[in-house]
């Protein structure tokens, strides 16, 4: 089964196409190295601006995923300044041709498959990561010995699952392009640590619906590409479930009726974009019950669901 093509990553993957910057000699002739943070010039980073398409494009998924609960504090591009990772390019398109052939060929990376994935990293180990590749997944293992990365619409699962990096709560996270080729179904628990036969390329959690996508430990450096670089403050206590709201239950229809007699029709249309979403298997519920409560707030949303509990009681 295919997987359904976000718009951010057509978005994403047509900005890559028109401006080119990422090249063999990782030049970009129209950024000023003079102007770069240190942080940036350090990483072999590139800061973006607002007006960039790409950081656009990044930005709304960002606000989109996590609204008002973090802050975005800036995004840099992967400039492949550095002998090193520019070998790190080209190994990329090496394996995703060797997919591509390997699954019969196909236009713009069809049969390779690649998709947009979110990973949290490290401060201290960003450098080795973007020079030499990833050396030591940080996950539990309860999916198998690999790298676990988040889909592009679900870059919430994959900050819940990275750890602050300091007191005032900063988190680095990569976006990379992912070669998945044909994935396999991993279920919790599992101890794989490569492909179960030499048909598949990656191990999904889900087919329909995946939230993390798993390239093994022998795949990790040579089918996961880091492009841009997403820093981020987060609350302390973000990692921590959020508080069930206990009240009857509502259906989703319903809750968006009695929502529309009290917020402006602009974010109406969000919650309705994003149940249209949930429905084609594009974000999971306990996400959109996520969104829905950024954009309305738990007190609105407790006022509305415990009303309609004491009107079906009567």
């Amino acid at each position: 089964m295919d997987y359904l093509r976000t718009e951010f990553q057509a978005n994403l993957d047509s900005e890559q196409e028109e401006r080119s910057t990422i090249s063999e000699s990782g030049s970009s002739n129209s950024y000023d190295q003079q102007q770069r943070p240190s942080f940036a010039d350090e990483h072999g980073l590139m800061e973006l601006l607002e007006g960039d398409r790409a950081y656009d494009l990044i930005y709304r998924n960002c606000k989109s995923a996590l609204g008002d609960q973090c802050e975005l504090l800036s995004i840099l591009r992967n400039g492949f300044a550095t002998v090193g990772s520019r070998a790190k390019l080209k190994s990329f398109q090496i394996f995703q041709e060797a997919v591509e052939m390997k699954h019969g060929g196909g236009e713009e990376g069809g049969k390779a498959r690649v998709k947009y994935g979110w990973c949290a990293v490290e401060k201290t180990e960003l450098k080795s990561v973007l020079e030499y590749g990833f050396s030591q997944p940080r996950n539990d293992g309860s999916y198998g010995r690999g790298l676990y990365l988040s889909p592009d619409n679900a870059l919430l699962e994959c900050l819940k699952d990275s750890a602050a990096e300091s007191e005032d709560g900063m988190r680095f996270l990569l976006l990379s392009r992912v070669i998945l080729g044909k994935s396999e179904i991993v279920t919790r628990g599992s101890t794989q640590s490569c492909p179960s036969s030499p048909e598949f390329d990656s191990g999904v959690d889900d087919l329909a619906s995946p939230s993390k996508y798993i390239v093994w430990s022998t795949h990790m450096n040579t089918h996961v590409l880091p492009e841009f670089l997403v820093c981020i403050k987060a609350p302390f206590n973000f990692n921590r479930s959020p508080k069930r709201l206990r009240s009857p239950w509502m259906a989703f229809p319903v809750l968006i009726k009695a929502l529309s007699k009290l917020l402006p029709p602009s974010q109406i249309l969000i919650i309705q974009k994003h149940y249209k979403d949930q429905q084609d298997r594009r974000i999971s519920r306990s996400e959109l019950i996520q969104r829905v409560r950024n954009i309305t707030g738990d007190k609105l949303l407790v006022h509305i669901i415990k009303a309609f509990g004491h009107k079906a009681q009567h």
